[in-house]
């Protein structure tokens, strides 16, 4: 019997318990996530995206397999318990990173099938009862290594007042007549008792008096790209957890502060850090001036890059974003303007009130003048690599094709590099070095820029690595916006931080950054390991071929963008079409105000950030390896 991977179901953070009778109520726990799927005797462990970590968990494995049914689909949590059984997760990353060294448990919270019959659609009530038969009869108790998630009973208030005494992370309420639904939905709720997430560490104070090793750690977290202080935490480091935390502090040191600028009442004797570990911390609630109150360490999160750490607001329900109109605006009145041209960044603009984007009513000149004020963004993304540009010399209703070498002229303002094709000869490509060159582009009738995933200096060996998720027509966004969480939580647990931006049309672009070690062979096999991946796991979701006969219904992840001359639109970039869509990147943590791929367009923009909110992304050095190839693979 062949059993399939399920995509979990995701519970949203609320502030308040809610009161009617329909909810059931259990502990939060502190762990990872893990799908058990048990066929005569044969047991597999799955995370969240899918992948196999059986030989993580052997005894968990050698218990399950042990269970009195011909199939069944488990859905827990593997915590490392304490003498009150409540989770711990610093202890947990001690476990992977010394097997043996702590009690581990898998909590088991739903049941997905058993014996052949699939439970999905059962309501949840039903589905508790048969888990609950089910580990009975395999003499699970709470000392056991599978067991029973706790129920919490009680009214509502009191419910949460008593898991909060007990130092609980938060309650997990579940509405009894739901079906098992895949990603975050209203039928799975969190609410926490005090403050947790991840800092980034900028800085640590030497000890006083018999403290050894660090007296406290220095937090911040990340806002449109911009490092802000919340505090330090001192509280919840052990002496043997001082020591060897100060060893890899000191690896990381620099002598300016990573925060700009500094803000006042930072200690003197500060030693700042390079912003690349995270921390895990507890509190009881944030300050008026942004800084954590009665902060606790739980531990650092190996699987959490410092780009994706902010701070997290409750946010009940998605919404759709509220934009302020800036940059281009929707005008009744075009600016004045001689007809003969008009000078941007230095660039003289032939034919400024030709129309690029006729329905929109944005012109030559407002394209122009959005490429000056975002150059500062776009640059760092694409400046010096080699350019394909999509060019539309009398705006978007009229011809428009992709230009990948440039014929005839070079304007002063570009620069090209002659790079070798396929033919065995060297064709020029374009590349642009600062605003003025972005600006030349729209003279010239560029609309759309796609730099390479390679820089003009080595353009053989990749440094970035573009997942596009292309949604078919008839899938829904909110599957989008699922297939990019799931995306990313594959890559973090193979050990990469990625990036994310809107395409501008219709889904979203996923950023991997690299070392420049790996040849596009191998950026391409990792690519399409992923994807394939993916589309192994869920392949109701996903496509990993380009296939239109088969994509109704489906996300096609497209792969292809990751070889030697493919590229992928700029962040910033305009896309050619009749809604004049950006691809603007976001904060992850802004995905779930994001409503379409093409939500952000030239004339309903956000104000621009004053940093780039990708600017983690060109630090960071994470390097392909054939390990994580394999475990694709495997």
């Amino acid at each position: 019997m062949t059993l399939r991977f399920t995509a979990p179901q995701l519970a949203r953070l609320e502030d308040v318990v809610p009161e009617d009778r329909g909810w059931a109520f259990e502990v939060k726990y502190d762990g990872y996530r893990l799908q058990a799927l048990v066929a005569t005797g044969q047991v597999r462990l799955l995370t969240r995206t899918g992948l196999d970590w059986t030989h993580k968990f052997p005894t968990i494995a050698t218990w399950l397999a042990r269970v009195d049914a011909r199939s069944v689909v488990l859905d827990g949590e593997v915590i490392a318990a304490n003498v009150t059984n409540r989770s711990a997760f610093g202890a947990l990353q001690e476990q992977l990173e010394v097997p043996g060294s702590v009690r581990l448990q898998y909590v088991v919270f739903d049941i997905l099938e058993l014996n052949g019959t699939p439970l999905r659609r059962e309501p949840l009530a039903r589905r508790w009862e048969l888990l609950r038969r089910l580990l009975r009869q395999a003499h699970a108790t709470k000392r056991s290594t599978v067991r029973l998630s706790e129920r919490l009973s009680g009214a509502p208030g009191a419910l949460m007042h008593d898991a909060c005494a007990r130092r609980l992370e938060g309650v997990i309420g579940k509405r009894l007549d739901a079906p098992y639904q895949s990603g975050r939905g209203p039928a799975w709720i969190k609410v926490k008792c005090t403050g947790r997430q991840e800092f980034v560490l900028v800085g640590f104070t030497p000890p006083k008096g018999s403290r050894v090793g660090i007296g406290s750690l220095l937090l911040a977290v990340y806002d449109h790209g911009t490092l802000h202080y919340a505090g330090r935490v001192g509280s919840g480091l052990t002496d043997a957890e001082l020591g060897g935390l100060l060893k890899r502090l000191t690896r990381i040191e620099r002598r300016r502060s990573p925060l700009q600028p500094v803000p006042t009442g930072i200690p003197r004797g500060v030693r700042w850090l390079a912003p690349t570990l995270v921390a895990e911390v507890s509190f009881t609630e944030w300050t008026a001036d942004g800084h954590l109150r009665h902060p606790v360490f739980q531990g650092l999160r190996t699987d959490k890059a410092p780009a994706d750490v902010h701070r997290e607001r409750i946010s009940p329900m998605p919404r759709a974003a509220k934009l302020s109109p800036t940059g281009v605006t929707a005008r009744t009145r075009r600016p004045a303007v001689s007809s003969t041209g008009a000078t941007v960044a230095g660039v003289t603009i032939t034919h400024p009130d030709r129309e690029v984007y006729p329905e929109a009513g944005i012109s030559k000149l407002e394209l122009a003048r959005y490429l000056e004020r975002v150059a500062q963004l776009m640059l760092p993304h694409v400046a010096d690599r080699p350019l394909a540009l999509v060019r539309c010399p009398e705006g978007i209703a009229g011809e428009c094709f992709f230009q990948k070498h440039w014929t005839g002229a070079l304007p002063s303002t570009l620069n090209s590099v002659p790079i070798l094709q396929n033919d065995g000869k060297r064709h020029p490509h374009v590349v642009v070095r600062n605003a003025a060159a972005l600006v030349t582009l729209a003279q010239w009738g560029v609309v759309e820029i796609h730099p390479w995933g390679a820089r003009a200096d080595k353009p053989d060996l990749p440094d970035r690595i573009t997942f596009d998720l292309d949604p078919h027509e008839d899938v829904p966004w909110s599957a989008v916006r699922d297939a990019a969480n799931g995306l990313r939580t594959l890559l973090r647990e193979l050990g990469f931080a990625s990036w994310l931006k809107t395409s501008g049309g219709k889904g979203l672009h996923v950023v991997l950054p690299i070392t420049r070690r790996s040849d596009w062979a191998a950026a391409s096999a990792f690519a399409r390991a992923v994807a394939e991946h993916m589309a192994a796991v869920l392949p109701d979701l996903f496509l990993a071929k380009a296939s239109k006969a088969e994509r109704t219904g489906r996300i096609f992840i497209d792969w292809l963008r990751n070889t030697r001359g493919a590229t992928a639109v700029a962040p910033w970039s305009p896309r050619a079409r009749p809604a004049a869509g950006v691809s603007v990147p976001i904060n992850w943590t802004a995905l779930p105000r994001i409503t379409s791929g093409d939500q952000y367009r030239l004339n309903r923009l956000p104000p621009l950030p004053r940093r780039d909110p990708w600017a983690a992304l060109l630090g960071t050095r994470q390097a392909l390896t054939a390990r994580a190839l394999t475990r694709l693979r495997a």
